[in-house]
């Protein structure tokens, strides 16, 4: 039969487990026009969370407009305009009569082509061949525009945001700033932006770049922290797909899976389909520990990759961390780490954030992604030659 544990995709509405507090907070913001912000290391659940929060907007009455566009491969100002533009076209629009009807209405200086889908798979597309500095004011302003036309309040979702800033080099400050600006003025039109790496206070962090105090996005909107799944909630969850199936897993080994994982959604999900597949009847230890090295078996390239592009000072540091070294200045330490002196120490966990394989919270390094830890501490640390 087909694994109850999904991974390979965000999860529909009725499959998020938890955030209930999140969810409604966010909605709330939505639905009363407050700019908001969801930002969290990667394979987190952010998109889960969304979807879950715009099926809830969609059953309120009078629900807004809801459009969602990924910056994922959107890499300049421009580019940017006319996606969100056709993003929107495609929540409001159908038929060739009515992509004309609101190209004529409401983009009257870029007029863009309209190319007609002519085989199966192909869409509605607004083709833009030449973008003036007029056509962009316009595109930039398109959401104002759409929401007044229809009289309806609309929410845009975008997605992978830190993805279009960070592709702008030394002109991030000025697009921010701009864009800040532009939808602050915006009315009836509400922005979630939603983006990966650290929300920490110290430390290199994009989102501190943007939200941070003196930045371009300061105070634009409330920040939503991801909450954490409880235990309980999840370890019931994974003990009742098991018991759907006719299989059985101990409450013991529920708890392990999620505890080894420290919580993190995506991992728990992945360990939990390894040890569900790999059981017939009654899961035990022999299968925990099989799923275990299955885990690490799959994500072992990736992992030596990143291994591969750190320095050997970098790598000293980690070993430091695994260990569970707390003083990384102290004198033992850095002999016994070859780390050198408290100038190699501070270098290294600088570069180590901007790659965000460490993040620092109260003041102490902790590794991001779980998973690495547990294969670093476990598999580099044992079986690979350090110099």
């Amino acid at each position: 039969m087909n694994s109850p544990f999904i991974y390979t995709r965000p999860l529909k509405p009725e499959e998020v487990l938890g955030r209930t507090a999140g969810t409604d907070w966010l909605a709330s913001n939505l639905l009363k026009g407050q700019h908001s912000v969801v930002w969290d290391h990667p394979k987190t659940g952010k998109s889960s969370l969304i979807n879950k929060v715009l099926m809830q907007i969609g059953k309120s009455e009078q629900a807004p407009l809801s459009c969602r566009l990924s910056c994922f491969n959107i890499r300049s100002e421009y580019s940017f305009y006319a996606a969100l533009t056709n993003a929107l076209f495609h929540q409001v629009a159908n038929t060739l009569g009515e992509w004309d009807t609101l190209v004529n209405t409401l983009l009257p200086v870029s007029r863009p082509e309209i190319n007609v889908p002519r085989f199966q798979g192909e869409v509605f597309a607004l083709v833009f061949e030449d973008i003036t500095p007029e056509a962009a004011a316009e595109l930039a302003s398109f959401p104002q525009a759409l929401a007044t036309y229809l009289n309806k309040p609309v929410i845009v979702v975008i997605e992978s945001f830190q993805t279009l800033v960070q592709a702008q080099g030394t002109k991030l400050q000025d697009l921010c700033r701009n864009l800040a600006l532009l939808w602050e003025k915006m009315k009836g039109v509400t922005f979630l932006l939603s983006g990966c790496g650290s929300t920490q206070s110290t430390g290199y962090s994009i989102f501190r770049e943007l939200f941070g105090y003196g930045k371009p996005f300061h105070k634009f909107a409330e920040h939503i922290p991801l909450e954490p799944i409880e235990e309980k909630e999840f370890t019931d969850y994974i003990i009742r797909n098991f018991a759907k199936a006719g299989r059985v897993i101990s409450k013991d080994f529920a708890e392990m899976i999620y505890r080894k994982m420290e919580g993190h959604p995506y991992y728990v999900q992945y360990f939990a389909d390894i040890c569900f597949l790999n059981t017939k009847g009654y899961m035990n230890e022999t299968m925990f520990l099989d799923g275990t090295n299955e885990l690490f078996e799959i994500f072992r390239y990736s992992f030596e990759h990143t291994c591969q592009d750190l320095h050997t000072q970098q790598i000293h540091f980690l070993r430091a961390m695994a260990a569970g070294e707390e003083q990384l200045c102290s004198q033992e330490v850095l002999q016994k780490y070859f780390l050198y002196s408290s100038a190699h120490v501070y270098r290294a966990r600088e570069a180590l954030e901007k790659k965000e394989i460490i993040k620092i919270v109260r003041k102490k390094p902790q590794f991001v992604d779980p998973l690495f830890k547990l294969w670093f501490t476990e598999r580099f640390m044992k079986t690979y030659w350090i110099p």
